[in-house]
């Protein structure tokens, strides 16, 4: 029944609570440091936050869920080590600072549901892959293949190729007033958003890894990430907003892909 603990209903919805009060945690922070990009590194904590609840109430013992657990969490510390390093080092992103402006005095208010509620919903949503997984587990649906061997492989390999992205990116950009201009070296000569791409590969390892449950359910995480890189993180109309910024931008468009890394045109 929904109110059962060790029921994937009673687990999403403890889920919600925490990292809602995560968000409302991360939005008083952002008040007294007058800036919001804690949100950043602050979402994939979330994201690890509702795997462990998953992880108790389910039950899942094993290697299975270790290897799950173990996954997430490598992945979940990276990114927010290395975000709150990158962010100590630049002001506050562009697009909060527009935000700021565009809200004037009501910005701090309306940051909280805007900014802070909206990225712990995408967690929430992201998040449920892991319920999924674990709940079967627990449940004896799983057992280990060299499915979990072809999946622990990819998510290897994504979660190298997005650190390295990260690193050449945060590189280059420490040095930006010494070296203007794009970056088009590294795996950046090969795709506009290798760290994007990278992030989809970390996900759909976590589907190819919930494959064989047969649950296809859990295949809305990684669908809903790669929108979110897709529409959101990559849109046009944020390459639109750097090219007015960085007239060479529009030539590395044109001979660059977009996500996919394919061979460069420069």
């Amino acid at each position: 029944m929904f109110f059962e603990l060790n029921t994937i209903p009673f687990s999403i919805g403890l889920c919600f609570i925490a990292i809602i009060l995560l968000a409302f945690i991360g939005w008083i922070y952002s008040l007294w440091a007058d800036e919001v990009s804690i949100v950043a590194p602050l979402w994939p904590i979330m994201v690890l936050v509702c795997t462990l609840i998953f992880l108790k109430f389910s039950g899942a013992q094993g290697g299975l869920s270790l290897a799950l657990v173990v996954m997430v969490s490598l992945w979940a510390l990276r990114m927010a080590i290395f975000l709150l390093i990158r962010d100590y080092y630049r002001p506050e992103q562009r697009q909060y600072r527009l935000m700021r402006i565009e809200l004037s005095s009501s910005f701090y208010r309306k940051s909280l549901p805007k900014i802070f509620f909206g990225h712990a919903i995408t967690a929430w949503i992201a998040s449920f892959i892991f319920a999924i997984v674990l709940f079967d587990i627990a449940r004896g649906n799983i057992e280990w293949s060299w499915v979990h061997n072809l999946a622990i492989a990819l998510f290897s390999f994504g979660l190298i190729a997005q650190a390295v992205a990260d690193y050449q990116l945060h590189a280059y950009s420490r040095n930006v007033e010494r070296v203007s201009g794009t970056f088009e070296k590294g795996l950046w000569r090969y795709s506009r958003h290798p760290n994007y791409f990278a992030e989809c590969i970390i996900w759909w390892s976590w589907g190819l890894f919930a494959l064989p449950s047969g649950n296809m359910l859990a295949i809305i995480s990684p669908i809903f990430i790669t929108y979110l890189m897709v529409t959101f993180k990559a849109a046009e109309e944020v390459e639109d907003e750097i090219s007015s910024r960085r007239p060479d931008y529009r030539n590395y468009i044109r001979n660059t892909s977009f996500i996919v890394p394919w061979r460069s045109k420069l």
